[in-house]
C-alpha cells in the first residue's frame, strides 16, 4: 500500500539528482542529465523543504556559498513569490545562512544563520553538460531575465510566445522581459509577429544560438511549475498522519480542485477519485507516480 514516505523518498530522489548534476558531493546517480536544471526553482524548492533532509540542506547551501554568483536573487524571490512561500520560515533560515556566509543579500527578514560550517565539497567541474544550459547561458549573457529568455527561446526553438507566456516561463515580471526583448530584437537575435491580438517573439537565429551555448539537452521540464506541485502533495501528505482518511480525502478534493492549474501548468493530470476513504488511497498512489516520473527511476 502507497504510504507517505515514498512521496518523500521520490521527492528526495530528484533533489539529489538534480543537486548531483550541479556538483555536490553525493552518491544518487545523475538521473537528469538530458533535462534542463533550473537553479532558482531547485533552491527555493529545497530550502523550503530543507527540513526533509539536513545533510542535502547543508551541501546545498554549500554549493550556493561556492557558486552564488551564478544564482539570480530577483529570480529566487519571484519564484518563493509566485509559490507563496517568500516568508517560509526554512527558507529565511537558509537564507539567513548564505548570507552569513557568502554576503548575497537574499530575503531572511529576522531569521537567525544555521550553526553551520562549510565542507566546501562541491565541485562544479565545468558547464559543457546539456543539463547545465541555463548556467552556460548565464556565464554568456550574465544573471538577469535575459539570460532566462535565451534559456526559454533556445531549448524550444520552434515556440512564438507572448510576453506573458514568456514572464511565467522565465519567472522574470512582464516589465523586465519586455525591457530585454527589445535589445534583443534590436540586434536581430530575436524577432516578433502579431498574431491573435498579441505580438509574439521566437529566436531568429536558433542554429546560431544553439551552436554558441549548446548542447540543447532534450528535456524542458517546467520545473518553477513542477516543483510548486510537488510542493502541494508533499505538504498534504506530511500532514495526513494527524488526521482521518476520511479528512485527508476531503482535503485532496480540496487541493486538487483549488489547484488544477498549477498542476496542469506542471503537465500533471489529476484523475477523478472515487467517493469515501478510498479517494485518499487513490491521491497517494498517484502523487507518488507523479513524483517518481520527476525522479528519473
Amino acid at each position: 500500500m502507497a504510504n507517505v514516505s515514498e512521496l518523500r523518498d521520490q521527492i528526495l530522489e530528484t533533489l539529489w539528482s538534480q543537486w548531483h548534476e550541479l556538483g555536490i558531493a553525493a552518491t544518487v546517480p545523475r538521473r537528469h542529465q538530458k533535462d534542463v536544471i533550473d537553479p532558482e526553482a531547485l533552491i527555493a524548492f529545497t530550502a523550503t523543504h530543507s527540513d526533509l533532509d539536513p545533510r542535502l540542506r547543508d551541501e546545498s547551501i554549500d554549493w550556493v556559498i561556492r557558486y552564488g554568483s551564478l544564482v539570480s536573487k530577483a529570480r529566487l524571490k519571484n519564484v518563493l513569490a509566485d509559490w507563496d512561500s517568500l516568508d517560509n520560515s526554512l527558507f529565511r533560515e537558509y537564507a539567513a545562512t548564505v548570507n552569513a556566509k557568502a554576503g548575497l543579500g537574499w530575503p531572511a527578514g529576522r531569521a537567525r544563520a544555521l550553526a553551520f560550517r562549510s565542507r566546501a565539497r562541491s565541485y562544479l567541474e565545468d558547464l559543457t553538460r546539456p543539463a547545465l544550459l541555463a548556467l552556460r547561458i548565464r556565464a554568456v549573457f550574465g544573471v538577469g531575465a535575459r539570460a532566462e529568455l535565451m534559456r526559454v527561446l533556445v531549448s524550444r526553438p520552434q515556440a512564438a510566445m507572448t510576453a506573458t507566456e514568456l514572464s511565467t516561463e522565465t519567472s522574470y515580471r512582464k516589465r523586465n522581459v519586455l525591457n530585454e526583448l527589445e535589445p534583443l530584437k534590436f540586434a536581430g537575435i530575436v524577432r516578433s509577429f502579431r498574431a491573435v491580438n498579441a505580438d509574439r517573439f521566437s529566436l531568429a537565429k536558433a542554429d546560431e544560438l544553439a551552436g554558441l551555448v549548446g548542447p540543447v539537452p532534450q528535456g524542458t521540464t517546467r520545473w518553477t511549475h513542477t516543483f510548486r506541485a510537488l510542493g502541494l502533495l508533499l505538504d498534504l501528505a506530511r500532514r495526513a498522519s494527524r488526521r482521518s482518511d476520511l479528512q485527508n480525502a476531503v482535503d485532496a478534493l480540496n487541493l486538487l480542485e483549488k489547484n488544477r492549474e498549477i498542476f496542469l501548468a506542471a503537465g500533471m493530470y489529476p484523475p477523478p477519485l472515487p467517493a469515501g476513504e478510498a479517494a485518499w488511497k487513490a491521491f497517494l498512489e498517484w502523487s507518488i507516480g507523479q513524483a517518481r516520473s520527476q525522479s528519473g527511476l
